[in-house]
Order: C-alpha cells, then sequence, then structure tokens
C-alpha cells in the first residue's frame, strides 16, 4: 500500500478519535469569600454559552468535542466590582488538557497542571482585543 496513503488514514484516524472524545473546562470562583460574585460569560466562534453569576467556591463547566479541522477555542470575560478581564480558556492547539480546570482570584486566573497537580498562574488577555 501507498505509504502517503497509509500516513493520510492515520491522520484522518488520530483526528477523527481526538473529535470523539469530550473536552471540559470548568472555571471556578475562588475571589475573596467577602467579594462580590464572580460574573462570567463564554463564547467560541460557534457558541455562545451565556451569562452565568458564579458565588464563592461554585463553578461552571461545559463539555464539546473539539473541532475535527482544528481551531476549536473558547475565551471567557470575567467580571466582579471594578474589575473586568477576558482570557481564553481552552486554545486546541495550545492548551495540553482534556480536562481544564480554572480558578479565578484577585491575584489572577490559575490553570491546573495535571502533572505538577498545582495550580499554575496565567495572566489575563489584553482586554482591547476582545469585548
Amino acid at each position: 500500500m501507498n505509504p502517503l496513503l497509509l500516513l493520510l488514514m492515520f491522520l484522518l484516524t488520530a483526528n477523527c478519535e481526538a473529535s470523539w472524545r469530550s473536552t471540559h473546562v470548568q472555571i471556578t470562583n475562588n475571589l475573596d469569600p467577602n467579594t462580590t460574585d464572580l460574573t462570567i460569560h463564554c463564547k467560541s466562534a460557534d457558541d455562545d454559552l451565556g451569562v452565568h453569576v458564579l458565588h464563592y467556591q461554585e463553578f461552571y463547566r461545559w463539555d464539546f468535542k473539539i473541532n475535527l479541522f482544528g481551531g476549536t477555542q473558547f475565551w471567557c470575560s470575567f467580571q466582579w466590582p471594578n474589575q473586568f478581564h477576558w482570557l481564553d480558556v481552552f486554545i486546541e492547539e495550545t492548551f495540553n488538557c482534556r480536562d481544564c480546570k480554572w480558578i479565578i482570584s484577585n491575584d489572577g486566573p490559575s490553570l491546573y497542571n495535571k502533572i505538577t497537580k498545582v495550580y499554575d498562574h496565567k495572566k489575563w488577555n489584553d482586554e482591547k482585543k476582545r469585548t
């Protein structure tokens, strides 16, 4: 059999298998318990997940399948008194997680690292790039 054809079949099978598995994103409000609730609004190019208000230690979670042809991305805005930020919470080509767990604290966002078993602090995206 043609080696190029075998490679093409392998790549298609790998992409199809990856697109069948669900990916999960979870965002937990870890702001100061005395702080007003965290309001989040998450979207992708295809889906608007709506606005959700999270009390202290509450979380919002959703599941999705990645795009067969790549490019799956979700971002969220985060708002609490005197604060507004946005963050890419999943980019298929960048994030190496199928169960992406974020905590949002007064110091910023952190993503759980399955290898080290700790939350890695991340930076907010530039608020001016996306509204």
